[in-house]
């Protein structure tokens, strides 16, 4: 079995520089943020997967050393130039890589195990968003020319013009589940929803942000 690498694209818990779609006071909103990104990092670590958390915003800032992962830094540009030069950077003949965002907190370990799981027979996998974006990127063997350089990111048409790029390119991939993202307020709404059914199910639950959902009064 090939390699697992696993990067978590992250961006420092600066207030009014993160989750600010959440309409949230900065301070909360960088708190919710910080969270999901301890969330997505306990949640998808296995023993053997090297996982990475890929900085951006304040490389400086203390959090980053109490996260007890691995840490690089994002490149220049914007978010598909970005992505792109990690796969590049990770991808080898015995690799398949992962890219992963912390908008998901609650998103499913399975999740993550499928699209490994489906490298081993397709070069791209997407995993797919209600919101119109993707939650989840992986490739295997070569980085796939599906990062458009006119690509409004943040809008209801990535995923659309991403797989559209991938199937101009001759490039197989598999598309995983669809899952939510957490931006909006009704995304955080529904999160809570979530959490409260999980917890009522007895099914295990994001440790941190069900924490700060309850201190900062969000249930």
């Amino acid at each position: 079995m090939s390699a697992e690498t696993l990067m978590i694209f992250a961006k420092a818990p600066e207030p009014g520089c993160v989750k600010t779609r959440l309409a949230l006071p900065p301070e909360h909103a960088a708190a919710v943020h910080a969270a999901f990104v301890r969330d997505v990092i306990d949640r998808h670590q296995r023993p053997h997967r090297r996982t990475t958390v890929w900085r951006a915003g304040d490389l400086a800032h203390p959090f980053w050393d109490t996260l007890g992962v691995a840490l690089d830094v994002q490149g220049e540009g914007g978010l598909g130039a970005r992505m792109a030069a990690a796969f590049a950077q990770e991808i080898t003949d015995d690799a398949r890589v992962v890219i992963l965002g912390t908008d998901s907190p609650s998103l499913p370990p399975r999740f993550v195990d499928a699209a490994f799981d489906a490298l081993t027979t397709h070069p791209l996998v997407i995993g797919p968003a209600c919101d119109g974006g993707y939650y989840l990127l992986g490739m295997r063997g070569a980085v796939a020319p599906i990062f458009l350089e006119d690509m409004a990111w943040g809008t209801d048409e990535v995923l659309r013009r991403t797989l559209a790029a991938a199937r101009d390119a001759g490039v197989d991939y598999h598309v995983l589940d669809f899952w939510y993202d957490v931006d909006r307020p009704a995304d955080l709404a529904l999160l809570r929803d979530h959490l409260h059914a999980l917890a009522a199910a007895g099914e295990p639950s994001p440790a941190a942000s069900c924490a700060v959902c309850e201190r900062l009064g969000l249930w």
